[in-house]
């Protein structure tokens, strides 16, 4: 899951990704001719679906991570996180109150075996508020609500949005 943001302030490109054992940063003052050396700037073992944005020089780059050891750790507890860039050093905070998932995370989309464990939506957006500098993050929650079909209690995966202090 890469994702591309431009700074409209300074005009520098901003790519994050992740191996989904860290999340990494690069960043391109020249239109993308050329980039920077990857930057990790997670912290936490297992990492998916990070979002950047950014304005001004401050970046923000969302994820969901775990300390499990893999996505398809049925015990992994998730949370969202923000390593934030800010006066010349990346930061993480936490974003979640509560763990926003427990269990595993398929990644295959349509080919999750039974549709299953897809609660996460791929969902997943930071934006940068230019009044108050701070972050705007929306993400996926499946450990807020359920439902039951057949016999069979599901998460209902609900949206969060969550902004920063």
């Amino acid at each position: 899951f890469p994702a591309l943001a431009v700074d409209p302030g300074t005009h520098v490109l901003y790519a994050s990704w992740t191996d989904q054992h860290g999340v990494d940063v690069s960043q391109s003052a020249d239109g993308g001719i050329t980039w920077s050396a990857p930057v990790t700037v997670s912290t936490i073992q297992t990492t998916l679906m990070p979002w950047v944005a950014a304005l001004d020089g401050k970046v923000d780059v969302v994820y969901y991570g775990s300390t499990a050891a893999s996505p398809s750790d049925t015990s992994a507890v998730w949370n969202v996180y923000d390593s934030q860039f800010t006066g010349g050093a990346w930061t993480v905070k936490q974003v979640s109150n509560t763990p926003n998932r427990v269990g595993a995370v398929c990644l295959a989309g349509s080919a999750c075996p039974n549709n299953t464990n897809r609660e996460l939506l791929d969902l997943f957006q930071v934006a940068e508020d230019p009044l108050t500098m701070k972050a705007a993050v929306i993400y996926t929650d499946s450990t807020i609500d359920t439902w039951t079909a057949s016999g069979v209690t599901n998460e209902l995966p609900e949206i969060v949005l969550a902004f920063e202090q």
